[in-house]
Formats: C-alpha cells, structure tokens, sequence
C-alpha cells in the first residue's frame, strides 16, 4: 500500500450509514430539578422566609441526598433571582418587599393580560384553554389537602397554563422566568383570602377566555390581582419570623 493510500475504515468503526444526533435525549427531571423544586415548595410553605440562609449540608440531610445536586440546586436558583450568594454570608433566600413585590407583579400582569389578549385573538374556546381548566381543577382539588406549598403550586401552574395557551413561545418562555419568584411571593400571602373566591375568579377568567371575551378576561384578570397592592408582605414576613421565635 502506498503512504498516500487510505485505508478503509474497519466495519465496527463506520458511521457513515448512522443518523448524526445534534442533540442529547431528554432526560427525566434530575435530581439537581428535584433539589430546587423542594427549596422552593419549602419557601412556599414558610420553612425558609425571605433572607434566610440556605445552608448546603442542613438541605441534603433533611432530603436525603449528597451536597452535590444540592450545590447545584442552589446556582441555578441564584441564576433564577430565587437564591442569592453574599461574599462570606453564603446562599439565602431571595429578600421580598412591598416594592418588589410590586414590580414583580406589574412584570406578571403584563404577560398574563398580553396571553389573555392572543387567545381572544386566536378566537377563545374551550380547546384552547383545556389544560388550564384541568390546572383549576387540580388548584381546587389542592385546597382539600390544606398543603400551602401544593397550592400554590397549582395555582402557578394553572396561569403557566394560561401563558402558554397563548401559542407565544416567548412569553411563555418569560412567565416560567419569573414563576419560582411567584411561587415564593405566593406562599406569604397563601390564605389571606378565601379560598372559594380564588377559585371562582379562577373559573370566571376561564369563562371568559373561553367565549373569546378579551375585556372581560382583562376585567377578571385585574380583579384576581388586586389583592397585592393593599397586601402588607414585609408585615406577613415579621408576623411569621415572631412565630418562630
């Protein structure tokens, strides 16, 4: 054979008649997933309270699980606005006021209004809004078991489902941004109203998207909201830091 021969590539080592994957297999939710989903349940149901420190090795005890994927557990809430990490302090939770609160809402209004207003556009109906109505039902179904953090679970799961019926990727995209932040805001305020009236302003809201009625959905969307401008979060968080004690 001549050095500028080639050889032929031996049969096991062929690719040429195998399809190029340009992307990893999805993966089942990860532990790392879990990790931040149980820091965020456990803020919703107030065993951390805004400015708590989140300690590493205190978080893989009570789950069960080593420091690693809580480690990273923890950065990728950090990326997500939910932990944040001070020089020699170490991770704690993210600090809520009446102000951002505020803002946080303003953001989410936005967002839910603009998904209310393109499914009016693309004509309502109750195809449309289907995984909604079953997200309501299990809301309604969570207040049976009287868990703050499984409510208000399904209740950010019930206005992701809104989102996304909008058929806008990208808004959908930004709702799940701030979602983990909600569901931290959500666990203060968790029974400060009735529970029958959230769900029925729920159904109301969906009624209306299903008829295709924008202003009426905008009209019951608002008044769902409401209740954070005169709610007092930085007064829920000392009333609650009181009971610890």
């Amino acid at each position: 054979m001549s050095p500028t021969t080639t050889a032929a590539a031996p049969e096991a080592l062929r690719t040429d008649d195998l399809p190029v994957r340009r992307m990893a297999p999805v993966q089942p939710r990860t532990m790392v997933e879990q990790a931040a989903e149980a820091v965020v349940a456990a803020a919703a149901r107030g065993a951390f309270l805004p400015g708590d420190r989140l300690v590493e090795a205190e978080i893989a005890r009570d789950l069960g699980i080593s420091r690693v994927p809580v480690r990273e557990a923890l950065r990728l809430l950090e990326s997500q606005g939910i932990v944040v990490s001070t020089p020699y302090k170490g991770m704690r939770l993210m600090q809520v006021t009446n102000r951002g609160v505020a803002e946080l809402t303003r953001v989410r209004a936005a967002l839910e209004l603009l998904a209310l207003k393109e499914i009016a556009a693309a004509g309502g109906g109750e195809a449309r809004i289907a995984a909604a109505r079953r997200a309501a039902a299990a809301y309604e179904q969570a207040l049976a078991e009287s868990d703050r953090a499984t409510i208000v679970a399904a209740d950010v799961a019930l206005h992701g489902e809104i989102c996304r019926a909008s058929g806008n990727a990208v808004l959908y995209g930004l709702w799940l941004g701030l979602a983990r932040q909600l569901a931290v805001v959500w666990g203060l305020g968790q029974g400060v109203r009735p529970a029958p009236a959230v769900a029925a302003e729920h159904r109301a809201l969906l009624d209306c998207l299903a008829r295709g009625d924008a202003a009426g959905a905008q009209a019951a969307l608002e008044a769902h909201l409401g209740w954070h401008e005169s709610f007092d979060f930085e007064g829920a968080i000392m009333a609650r830091r009181t009971q610890r004690r």
